[in-house]
């Protein structure tokens, strides 16, 4: 008969035992064996990084240049480029450090896989052993990330003479951006550990926005000539990539400092992660870096948007009360009684999706806030820089237009059961994604030509460019949404003759080479002025094909060819 010690020995009290390292104990002669194969994914790791940072270091040179060269002038009118490239590179930086966090809130710091989740997170043991050891993991990737990225704009502030520096110097800002990364990284973590995932992401979208507030108040003030908000770009964290590039080498050493610390408080209290948590974001992460293999943008930003987006409880008390109303705002400026047949009807539901989606609202304000931060930023006002920026832009926003599209192409069953053949509904796709682009459009082109001094004519002109820009980047956005599955056929058919990128990068680029040459017109409109009348015609040319290109359900590219 068993005596009381057993049976209390029996019990669901978790003990020290570490599952993963008796794990790694029995794999030890194993990997001994891999360690080649390891070897050889290390060696062509770095060598596509090595490239990669080629192509990145080249478009800094270029890029640089056209700094320099804007710096005395460019298409703008006097006295609308005020912000100095100091106080936006930081603004900048600060964006890109608050993306960056909510990526890494989405995906999880701390995480696990799906077979480990089951394994591990059963058993009556503590996780802190474990958990520990993959955020240790994820956090030397996520440094190495952020290192990496500030190579390339280290060395394009430093020749643009933006910020002082040397490449010592540009090493210290990359190690320092690095430290940054890990540090976002243990708040998101601890975010996890106290169950405020949501809360957490919406403060982070409230940041981004008081940082674009930020830059128009600096912009007004410095128009006005009433003062200045570089003090406030001078004491954001963004800033100390910049500092520790010019010397200051006690930046990262304070910050990796920071970092242990940090990383040691945190350490104790992952235990209190749930595990539906754990296994959620580790699935998320999954999902996320398939697509990224895959280059498949389309899936990596459905990974992404689906991570972590749960509705915090002010949303659910707002649906609660809109459906006590019978419907929100939305739904009362379109009722349901306007709907007089499958045509009426689709245009009604996917106009609703696309008010009722934030991130519609988001895309669209995100790509009116590039060109205009380009505008007003000195070096702006070059013609590649500000091009490069408004076609930044009109991606943005042409992918905000799309998301109800996308959804339809997740789901081809929803469209099969409408009563209109497939390019009738397709085109209603585009026809709604032009409802928002247009009015964009044609807003973006009234604020460039009043940027660089249209009047009469010329200005008309360019709004008409606006609004055909708007149409064709509709169908591109219904183009990059219903993308067809990338043929791998065709892949590794094109790999034995040493072609395997071609057929992938098509399929990266289908989309977004329709969105591309619908912004032709909009860019040679500034570049040309006094804007010549003939670029009207070759606009709608432009628009004609994009439309037809967009809203086409045939498939006729090498890199989609089963779908034929």
């Amino acid at each position: 008969m068993p005596t009381a010690d057993a049976l209390a020995a029996l019990d669901n009290t978790p003990v020290d035992f570490d599952p993963w390292a008796r794990n790694r104990v029995a794999e030890k002669l194993a990997r001994r064996d891999d360690f080649w194969d390891r070897l050889g994914d290390f060696y062509v790791t770095m060598l596509g990084a090595a490239i990669i940072f080629s192509y990145a270091a080249g478009l800094a040179f270029a890029f640089a240049d056209q700094l320099r060269s804007a710096s005395d002038g460019g298409l703008i009118r006097d006295g609308l480029g005020v912000v100095p490239g100091s106080s936006a590179a930081s603004a900048l930086v600060m964006l890109g450090l608050l993306g960056g966090l909510s990526l890494i809130a989405r995906l999880g710091p701390a995480a696990v896989d799906r077979a480990q989740g089951f394994w591990w997170l059963s058993l009556p043991v503590v996780r802190t052993g474990f958990l520990a050891r993959l955020l240790r993991q994820r956090l030397v990737s996520t440094f190495a990330i952020g290192a990496f990225l500030w190579l390339p704009i280290g060395y394009g502030s430093v020749m643009a003479g933006i910020s002082p520096g040397s490449a010592l110097g540009v090493l210290l800002g990359a190690v320092t951006l690095g430290m940054l990364f890990v540090l976002i990284s243990l708040l998101a973590a601890f975010s996890q550990t106290r169950g405020r995932g949501p809360t957490f992401l919406a403060v982070l979208n409230w940041m981004c926005a008081a940082v674009l507030v930020a830059y128009l108040v600096d912009v007004l003030l410095r128009v006005g000539g009433s003062g200045t908000m570089e003090w406030f770009w001078f004491s954001l964290p963004s800033r100390l990539p910049v500092v520790a590039q010019a010397g200051a080498w006690w930046v990262p050493v304070a910050l990796i400092g920071a970092a242990l610390a940090g990383f040691a408080v945190l350490r104790g209290q992952l235990q209190r992660i749930p595990s539906a948590e754990l296994i959620s974001r580790g699935a998320s992460s999954a999902h996320a870096g398939a697509a990224l293999a895959m280059l498949d943008d389309k899936a990596l930003g459905s990974a992404i948007g689906a991570a972590g987006s749960g509705d915090s409880k002010r949303v659910m008390l707002v649906l609660a009360r809109n459906k006590q109303r019978g419907g929100d705002l939305f739904s009362r400026m379109l009722p349901a009684s306007w709907v007089r047949g499958p045509f009426s009807a689709l245009i009604r539901a996917e106009f609703l999706v696309l008010l009722r989606t934030k991130k519609t609202w988001s895309g669209l304000l995100a790509g009116w806030s590039v060109p205009l931060a380009g505008v007003f930023a000195v070096q702006g006002a070059s013609a590649v820089v500000l091009g490069i920026l408004v076609i930044v832009g009109a991606i943005l926003a042409a992918r905000a237009a799309s998301a109800a599209a996308a959804q339809a192409a997740d789901v081809p069953a929803l469209d099969s059961i409408i009563p209109l053949n497939r390019g009738a509904v397709r085109q209603t796709h585009a026809l709604v994604a032009a409802l928002l682009l247009v009015p964009w459009g044609i807003c973006l082109a009234a604020f460039l030509g009043w940027a660089v001094h249209l009047e009469g004519t010329g200005f008309l002109l360019m709004l008409g460019l606006g609004a055909l820009t708007g149409i064709g980047l509709a169908a591109g956005a219904v183009r990059m949404a219903f993308r067809p599955a990338l043929d791998w056929g065709s892949v590794l058919l094109m790999s034995a003759v040493g072609k395997a990128a071609g057929p992938m990068i098509q399929h990266l680029l289908y989309g977004y080479d329709v969105m591309v040459l619908s912004v032709i017109g909009l860019l040679a409109a500034f570049v040309l002025v006094p804007v010549p009348p003939t670029l009207i015609l070759l606009a709608v040319l432009v628009a004609v094909v994009a439309w037809a290109a967009g809203t086409s359900t045939a498939v006729r590219s090498h890199a989609h060819r089963s779908q034929l």
